[in-house]
């Protein structure tokens, strides 16, 4: 029987698992609809995690309340990002917009980070993080943060609900045909355009959620978007382009990895762990975990 410290390192693990499952998620969207790499992905999260802040300390209510008003924010902030900074590439054409795109995305991280450096100056914060406690829930001998079960099962509802909107709905599966053969899509009748739109205001309503999330466990700096990015890019690789399934599969074993690393290892491995897992998925399946063959 594993000592019960494992259940709650298991549980933090699955946690952040699913935190980086968001972003994966709503990052291989924009990807697979607009070919478009968005650098300022995790940047997204940390604004999420901002305005989660504010309303918890202005409000003094849940932080989960936050998400009635991230959710549409950032659906809106994201599809404004889209028809003012990446529709202008996609006139140059899918590779040379594509390589344009990671130069801009990566201008627009600096400014958003700077900006938020500069507020929380004048307000005199240097860390972003919400000190919501509920009792702890008792089973057994084990005593689990309610907090955390809740994130969990929230995060596991908005997957459930994000799955279904994909498959089932009539503009999820627009996304889909552009995603999976974009000739064919465009053949069709479908507007690149205006779904290109939706589907990056939804990756980065997906991204601030995530956000939501990540203040509630741990304290956030204005600079931690990049790094989010990277471990997005990890797992969307980890797990196999344009898979949903891998992005969540991906996202749970790097969240998994993390803990046992601290806990082994030591926290000075975290940044690299994921590397060295990608490097041994990738010798024994090139396209990742879930990837489809051309």
């Amino acid at each position: 029987m594993l000592p019960i410290y494992h259940i709650d390192i298991m549980i933090n693990g699955i946690l952040m698992g699913a935190i980086y499952a968001l972003i994966a998620v709503g990052l291989n969207l924009i990807y697979g609809v607009s070919r478009i790499l968005n650098l300022a992905h995790g940047d997204l999260l940390m604004l999420g995690g901002v305005v989660t802040y504010l309303a918890y300390n202005f409000l003094g209510q849940t932080p989960l309340i936050a998400l009635i008003v991230i959710i549409p924010l950032f659906l809106l902030i994201g599809g404004l990002i889209n028809i003012s900074v990446i529709k202008p590439l996609m006139k140059f054409g899918p590779e040379r917009s594509a390589a344009t795109s990671v130069i801009v995305t990566l201008g627009l991280s600096f400014i958003i980070v700077d900006l938020v450096l500069f507020g929380s100056a004048q307000a005199g914060i240097s860390t972003f993080g919400v000190s919501y406690m509920l009792p702890s829930l008792r089973i057994l001998d084990i005593y689990l943060s309610t907090v955390r079960l809740l994130s969990l099962l929230s995060i596991l509802l908005i997957t459930i609900i994000l799955r279904l909107f994909i498959t089932r709905t009539f503009l999820g599966k627009k996304i889909r045909a552009l995603s999976q053969n974009r000739e064919a899509a465009l053949a069709l009748g479908v507007d690149e355009s205006r779904v290109s739109a939706i589907t990056f205001g939804l990756g980065s309503a997906l991204a601030a959620i995530a956000g939501v999330f990540i203040i509630m466990i741990t304290a956030t700096q204005a600079t931690i978007g990049m790094t989010l990015t990277f471990k997005a890019l990890i797992i969307i690789i980890l797990g196999g382009m344009g898979s949903f399934f891998g992005a969540v599969i991906g996202g749970l074993l790097l969240g998994l990895a993390e803990s046992y690393t601290m806990l082994y290892l030591g926290g000075e491995w975290i940044p690299v762990i994921g590397v060295i897992i990608l490097f041994i998925v990738l010798m024994i399946r090139p396209r990742g975990l879930f990837g489809r063959e051309s």
